[in-house]
């Protein structure tokens, strides 16, 4: 059997689009604040053997072509809008598999998943006619130390991601246009979904894909970053085109920010010229910064048409980042547990 070769779970042509030589990138490390001036490319965002096979990395590799030209294209035209409906659904595809392909998400759905690979198992065990009470009852004090699949796991929930992205195409597109002198940075979990609009909301996830609120930060650049809104919950200050120039210095570090709290290793940045820059960044929010863990709730649930009890139901969810983010260009409610659970835009839409 070959050797399993080096997985990136974040794109070489990503990291090229901020680097001036093409091979190599400035990173600061998320644990310790220590900088690396010229980091080589290949080595960033990646394992040995990540994706378990070298078919699921060919697989990807296919589909990073594809939405590579859709980038491209969207770096040509004046106006996001002006995107062909295929692109428009390629670059759907490569923001929900890149959100879902990291190690930060790994991590985030870890709880989920092993709760669920417990809950199948303790079935199997409760159902089964050829194991003895001992042994049953032996195998049932060991599930909490059942953990599932990783790999096999995050396989799915990149399918999953890939076939519901339609999900994003009511949001609407806002190339933030970076004019300061301090460069957009980016991290090893680039695409960062945020719900400024349901901030105080603690006890439900509010990151679906139709969620009221959904925001989406994608940096595209160390000049412009790509921001998907749901302009029924914001109201955005006039751009054109719909492009809007980011002038103030307050903004491109919120940004920076939202990166520096999503990354699960590394953020990385164009010139070692801003290492001072990004560093006093992470040095402001490093008490902040937490782990990568996913919310599993077990509560009662009921059928939302019929109102019957359904019984305990589990609920897992990624919670939204420890940082509270503020953007001088963006007017908005906030709200909390005390509203009703948040409804889908399609069905608000309708």
């Amino acid at each position: 059997m070959p050797a399993l070769r080096n997985h990136h779970y974040v794109p070489q042509f990503y990291f090229r689009r901020f680097s001036a030589d093409a091979k190599s990138i400035c990173l600061l490390t998320r644990a310790t604040g220590k900088t690396v001036a010229r980091a080589s490319i290949k080595g960033q965002a990646s394992k040995i053997g990540y994706y378990g096979d070298e078919e699921v990395e060919k697989a990807l590799g296919e589909i990073e072509g594809a939405c590579c030209a859709a980038l491209h294209r969207l770096d040509q035209v004046e106006n996001p809008l002006l995107l062909s409906e295929d692109e428009i659904d390629l670059f759907l595809v490569h923001l929900t598999l890149q959100r879902t392909r990291t190690e930060a998400a790994r991590q985030n759905s870890k709880a989920f998943q092993d709760k669920m690979a417990r809950l199948v198992l303790e079935v199997q065990l409760n159902n089964s006619t050829e194991i003895s009470d001992a042994d049953r009852a032996l195998l049932l004090e060991s599930l909490p130390d059942v953990e599932a699949n990783p790999i096999h796991s995050q396989r799915m929930e990149m399918g999953i991601a890939v076939e519901q992205s339609p999900a994003l195409r009511d949001l609407t597109p806002v190339v933030l246009v970076n004019k300061t002198n301090r460069p957009f940075i980016f991290g090893d979990a680039p695409v960062v979904f945020y719900n400024a609009y349901y901030r105080d909301v603690q006890l439900r996830g509010v990151l679906g894909l139709d969620t009221p609120g959904l925001m989406v930060f994608f940096p595209l650049s160390a000049t412009k970053c790509l921001a998907l809104l749901d302009t029924g919950c914001y109201r955005v200050r006039e751009g054109r085109d719909n492009q809007l120039a980011v002038r103030d210095l307050g903004d491109v570090l919120a940004l920076n920010k939202l990166q520096i709290h999503a990354a699960s290793s590394c953020v990385y940045f164009s010139d070692t010229k801003f290492a001072a820059y990004v560093t006093e960044a992470w040095r402001q929010e490093q008490g902040r910064l937490t782990k990568h863990e996913g919310m599993v709730v077990e509560a009662p649930g009921r059928n939302a048409s019929t109102g019957a009890d359904m019984g305990d139901i589990v609920h897992g969810y990624q919670p939204q980042l420890t940082y509270l983010l503020k953007l001088s260009f963006l007017k908005h409610k906030v709200l909390g547990d005390e509203v009703s659970a948040p409804m889908s835009r399609r069905r608000r839409n309708q």
